[in-house]
């Protein structure tokens, strides 16, 4: 089985996962052993050294309430611990309980949810993690025009009677929906509507504990209370950060981390082909480090077909990421101009941009084909992409002609980052080739995913969007929502979702979706829903299902794949001596 396949194998296990989970369970069978921890040993792992991780950019968020990028959800585990978490053990990754101690029973079909509580959980320092400290964490989430840039279910799911705004907008007021047992050994959330499958989104930060007098707001981002293993040392925005080891963290009450380095120390700004070089030829620092942010593009082909020399270190797998363009129907709001553009760019120059072929493979759809529930391969422009990806330049100069007073100035938001510039460049140059004029609005590392989710007035707002999504548990349920729901966005935030999608024929549908609580029924109809979008509405483009390839430093062990969240994980890493 290759590096890739194996992947494939992991986010299949994790979607039989979250089929068996939405079977909710009425009452909790016996708790496995493996949920109580330690986490088993790693081959070979051995205590020690500094794990340095190179990085390109820096984290958008590491507050928990604001955080939701695949990597650094990855990442952050190291000093956050939410209600559930995932584990990948040896290729094989599964939902399990974190700060709970098992993954919830529910009386009535997924509408109410009870958790029970590991007890004597401890802070960096020496505190101890309550109940209420995990309800405080859900409900400074409710203040996202302060908090921005976090998930949004929190607020999707849990029942809100009273219009609760969060703690810093109503400091007296409550979120009723989330009940502490007496003895905080428990805790329930009462939802809106049923949804079987509230333990994978108790994964998210969002459902982790805060506790509320080391809440500092918006610089919460700066310095989070540690939970895990690690503990922030320093942080230097866009330089550099160093945790080191949280003395108070009990091992024996976590069944999914570890802490092997001494000390693991993260250095931002490297360019692409300087770190990717530095990585491939093993050299200085390099040795002892991996990045987060960069894979192969420039020796990639060689490190593919040399890929018995780098065994150790290369990790080629199929990425759930779905690299793709949101277009802006806030801005672009004839349907003949969206359309025009999804036929006029080419994703054979794109692809090429990205590394070729060996990249990703050419997508219709932001749902990968591994959830053959959802998954619908239609056409886009009237083409096959999958066997027609170039662009359809004349197709989208005659939509542009049945709209001659419509928009045509376009404004294409980027990061400064990786391949996304040249992948951009590829987008305007299709664009200008059928008619459209094209200004460049490229965005920092940093910050990227909040600057293209604004909405307030008087703030530009880029009319196409380069972005990209993997999935949050392996279902429609953990796509279509989050980027194309318009219950997620605020006036002033779209939150994931970038192309502003609120068309009150598709949001019936979603208000529909929502009452679906069969997994294969849910899958189906979100699949049939983002069609529509796609098709009918042309909101996005979807361009490519990226192929991930990494390479880490020689001297670096216990690196694995992490099928939660379809990165490479540092979780297990150990330097080797």
């Amino acid at each position: 089985m290759s590096l890739r396949n194996k992947f494939l194998a992991s986010v299949g296990a994790l979607a039989l996962g979250a089929t068996a989970m939405s079977m909710a369970p009425t009452a909790q069978a016996a708790t496995p052993a493996s949920w109580s921890g330690p986490a088993p040993a790693v081959k070979g792992a051995v205590t020690g050294g500094t794990l340095t991780i190179l990085n390109q950019g820096d984290f958008e968020h590491i507050d928990p309430a604001r955080n939701y990028v695949g990597g650094t959800l990855d990442f952050y585990r190291f000093f956050i611990r939410t209600l559930t978490q995932y584990r990948t053990i040896n290729g094989k990754t599964e939902l399990v309980p974190d700060v709970a101690a098992d993954l919830g029973t529910t009386p009535d079909n997924g509408k109410t949810w009870t958790f029970k509580l590991r007890t004597n959980l401890k802070y960096e320092d020496g505190s101890k993690i309550t109940c209420q400290d995990l309800k405080y964490g859900t409900m400074r989430s409710f203040n996202d025009e302060i908090l921005d840039g976090g998930t949004t279910y929190a607020e999707d799911f849990l029942q809100n009677e009273t219009g609760f705004k969060g703690p810093y907008t109503d400091p007296t007021g409550d979120l009723t929906s989330i009940i502490c047992s007496p003895k905080g050994d428990a805790i329930t959330y009462k939802l809106a509507y049923a949804v079987p499958y509230f333990a994978y989104v108790t994964t998210f930060g969002s459902f982790s504990p805060v506790p509320k007098a080391k809440d500092t707001k918006q610089n919460y981002d700066l310095r989070p209370v540690s939970s895990g293993p690690y503990k922030i040392e320093s942080y230097n925005r866009g330089k550099n950060m160093t945790l080191i080891r949280n003395k108070n963290w009990d091992p024996k009450s976590d069944p999914l981390r570890w802490n092997y380095p001494d000390k693991i120390v993260v250095k931002f700004g490297y360019e692409q082909n300087a770190l990717e070089n530095m990585l491939f030829s093993d050299s200085g620092e390099a040795k002892r480090a991996m990045s987060l942010d960069t894979q192969m593009v420039t020796n990639l082909a060689e490190a593919l077909t040399y890929s018995p020399l780098f065994k150790d270190r290369l990790y080629a797998f199929d990425s759930p990421y779905a690299r793709y363009l949101a277009i802006n129907m806030d801005t672009v709001t004839d349907i003949n101009v969206r359309k025009a553009i999804q036929c006029a760019v080419n994703l054979e120059t794109v692809l090429l941009a990205a590394g070729g072929t060996n990249a990703g493979m050419y997508a219709n759809s932001l749902i990968p084909t591994s959830l053959k529930n959802a998954y619908r391969n239609f056409n886009v422009c009237g083409r096959d992409v999958h066997t027609s990806p170039t662009g359809q330049t004349d197709a989208a100069k005659a939509l542009l002609a049945k709209s001659p007073t419509a928009k045509k100035d376009l404004i294409l938001a980027y990061r400064d980052k990786g391949t996304e510039p040249a992948r951009a460049a590829a987008v305007q140059q299709a664009l200008i080739a059928a008619g459209f004029k094209v200004t460049m609005m490229k965005l920092p590392r940093a910050g990227y995913y909040t600057r293209i989710g604004q909405r307030d007035v008087g703030v530009v707002q880029p009319d196409v969007i380069q972005t990209s999504w993997g999935f949050d548990w392996a279902a429609a349920s953990g796509i279509v929502p989050a980027l194309l729901d318009g219950r997620t966005m605020s006036p002033t935030d779209s939150h994931s979702n970038y192309s502003r999608q609120n068309e009150p024929s598709m949001q019936s549908l979603f208000a529909k979706a929502d009452m679906i609580t069969d997994p294969v029924k849910s899958d189906k109809a979100l699949g049939d829903l983002e069609q529509k979008i796609v098709v009918d509405f042309a909101g996005v483009v979807p361009m490519y299902i990226e192929a991930s390839t990494f390479m880490t430093g020689s001297k670096l062990g216990g690196v694995q794949v992490e099928g939660g969240y379809g990165t490479l994980s540092p979780l297990a890493a150990f330097v080797r001596k």
